[in-house]
């Protein structure tokens, strides 16, 4: 499958607008407690008075349900829906209340790792694993006040573990199902004034056939798709003096990953990927504290190579080799004022240059293509936040942000949050507009072969979006219940069009909207028990043509339960429910939208300490050998069993 073809089957399985093309710095503070978000305000604030709707995924969460990559923790967290194409190391990306994959800022250590050479920018969370990391905040809402282009529909802020304190770390192993293996370590600490943490994970998997028995190529076998990553990553700390500390963070990523053309068993495409990011800060604490500054320069590079060799069953590939590669360069400042007691200013100013460089080869006469283009953006944006009465907590934002391609944009954020200690409830509201930048390919990667032009013209999609809800804890936080209503309105939606017989284009031509709601009930009958019930409904519409969107389920339903019945022993459970989802059904005449069937997924952990510092673990996936397709066309696994050994020191 060509590049241009690849674009194309995207646009039209996870398209925001049924037609459009898709998808996918904040700094770590130093110690974040688990009842404060970072993510929401750019700088720690009590979970009470954030007014947003957000999910906190903390190290005890990802250990004790043993998620291994980001999109494993993430498709347990309300309002979010991940699309995998078919099992370990193939193209995922998130909806974040059923808008777009590329309206979701996802930051590690305040690095953005959107791919600027990717289908609109959108980043692919394939390859990112989750060992060394401390905590991921989901911040559902508009935040393009705080971070600029893409958060329309939130913030993904994954923050990976200081060292702290004498030497520690940890190592594991684990093996299962499609002949895996993964493995990983860490080791952290401080010595005087300087603090460290480097950890690494290797996987690599026999993988699967992505491709359902009804496309199977004639002759051709079952073809499994094997993957291999390594990891690595890093972060070092130096307090210079009292009031100044130097960090840097860093990333490394190497993957190899067969995969199957879009309906069709290929027995050699394959992908390897590298991905590598750094990041330097300055954190300077002045006036007693109550100015907190920090200067930050970080750079990310992901780079693709896409290959697909002759073969007895399709012949001379069309597309035999493309090359991609996205680089990002991005310098802040970003300043926290204490005014007084109750009145607190966070504002900064932040630039980013954005560039892309690919070349596509194709047989049989076609041209080949290629691209070498960039973009420079610069804004300002400041938020203020205001406590007048105890419990209360007022906020309010706005930014400006100049792009080299379409100028300026302009966005603002309000909202509230008040807590009532005395019955344990707590209200919270905000309105806020955001935008989404074209991307590079929208702007600058034409296929003149096929027809079609990019447009540098392309405006921003804009958005509106609101949200109101409540949280109510009883019997002392024992039991937590809460409901939150939320809607988005995006416009300018940024869509294909005719420019002529033959040819083609993009346009902002399209509007969309979702709308709905999410609720959870979580109760703890006593100590070594927890129990909790999430639901997300979601309505998305294509307001152009009166469909729904594909790819996002109407209803979302995850139930977990943990019990330690002896302190050495966990054990938990989980069911995941996906239904009303909407998808193009390519194999029937002019390609109708179609409703998959429903399906349901239960997974099953535990893990025993068998000493101190040893840990035997294990899971099932899939108990009930669901065979789902999602996105329609791409297979996911049936059932499958891991297991493992963990050592601490």
């Amino acid at each position: 499958m060509t590049p241009f073809q690849n674009r194309l089957r995207i646009a039209c399985l996870v398209a925001l607008p049924a037609a459009s093309f898709p998808a996918v710095g904040q700094q770590a503070a130093p110690v974040v407690l688990p009842d404060t978000v970072v993510a929401a305000d750019r700088v720690p604030v009590p979970v009470e008075r954030v007014n947003a709707s957000v999910t906190v995924i903390t190290r005890q969460d990802i250990e004790r349900r043993q998620f291994r990559t980001l999109t494993e923790a993430l498709g347990a967290t309300a309002g979010v829906s991940p699309l995998n194409s078919g099992g370990p190391g193939k193209t995922t990306q998130v909806f974040v209340r059923g808008l777009n994959a590329s309206h979701t800022v996802i930051l590690v250590d305040g690095v953005r790792i959107a791919d600027p050479s990717g289908v609109n920018g959108a980043p692919n969370l394939a390859h990112m694993r989750l060992e060394n990391v401390e905590r991921i905040e989901v911040v559902r809402g508009p935040m393009s006040t705080l971070y600029g282009s893409d958060a329309i529909a939130g913030v993904i802020n994954i923050v990976t573990r200081e060292g702290l304190g004498k030497p520690s770390g940890e190592l594991f192993v684990e093996g299962g199902s499609f002949a895996t293996f993964n493995a990983g370590g860490a080791v952290r600490g401080s010595v005087e004034r300087l603090s460290y943490s480097f950890g690494f994970a290797a996987t690599t998997s026999a993988g699967f056939s992505a491709t359902p028995s009804q496309f199977a190529t004639p002759g051709a076998p079952a073809d499994a798709d094997g993957y291999r990553n390594l990891s690595l990553n890093g972060r070092l700390g130096f307090q210079a003096n009292d009031w100044l500390k130097l960090q840097w963070f860093g990333r490394f990523a190497a993957a190899h990953s067969a995969y199957d053309q879009f309906l069709l068993e290929d027995v050699n495409t394959v992908e390897d990927h590298r991905h590598w990011s750094q990041r330097v800060q300055a954190d300077l604490d002045l006036l007693d504290g109550r100015w907190k500054t920090t200067l930050a320069l970080s750079y990310a590079e992901t780079w693709r190579r896409d290959t697909d060799g002759t073969d007895a069953f399709n012949g001379v590939p069309f597309a035999p080799l493309s090359t991609n590669e996205g680089r990002s360069l991005q310098m802040e400042w970003k300043n926290s004022l204490t005014l007084t007691d109750k009145l607190g200013f966070v504002f900064g100013f932040d630039s980013r240059r954005d560039a892309i460089a690919g070349t596509n080869m194709y047989n049989f006469g076609s041209p080949s293509t290629s691209v070498d283009a960039s973009t420079f953006t610069v804004g300002g944006y400041g938020n203020l936040r205001f406590s007048p009465l105890d419990g209360l907590s007022l906020t309010v934002g706005g930014r400006i942000e100049n792009h080299s391609a379409f100028g300026t944009a302009a966005t603002f954020r309000t909202g509230a949050a008040y807590t009532l200690k005395e019955t344990g409830t707590t209200v919270r509201a905000s309105v806020g507009t955001a935008f989404k930048a074209p991307s590079l390919d929208q702007l600058y990667f034409d296929f003149p072969g096929f027809g079609f032009f990019a447009n540098p013209n392309l405006k921003p999609e804009r958005s509106l979006g609101y949200e109101a809800g409540v949280e109510q804890t009883l019997l002392s936080n024992r039991v937590k219940f809460g409901l939150t209503g939320f809607y988005n309105e995006v416009s300018d939606m940024i869509v294909v069009s005719s420019c002529g017989a033959f040819c083609s284009t993009l346009a902002n031509a399209a509007q969309a909207r979702t709308q709905g709601f999410e609720t959870f009930v979580q109760v703890s009958p006593v100590e070594s028990v927890t129990l909790r019930v999430d639901y997300t409904f979601t309505d998305a519409q294509d307001l152009t043509n009166g469909r729904e969107l594909t790819g996002r389920p109407r209803h979302q339903i995850g139930a977990s339960a943990s019990w330690r019945p002896i302190p050495a022993v966990r054990l938990g459970a989980e069911v995941s429910h996906r239904a009303g989802r909407r998808e193009f059904d390519f194999t029937a005449p002019g390609t109708p939208l179609v409703q998959p069937a429903e399906y349901t997924l239960v997974r099953l952990t535990a893990s025993y300490d068998v000493i101190e510092n040893v840990t035997l673990f294990g899971r099932i996936e899939n108990l009930g050998d669901s065979r789902h397709q999602e996105p329609l066309g791409f297979a996911q696994p049936g059932i499958t069993g891991y297991g493992g050994l963990r050592l601490s020191f």
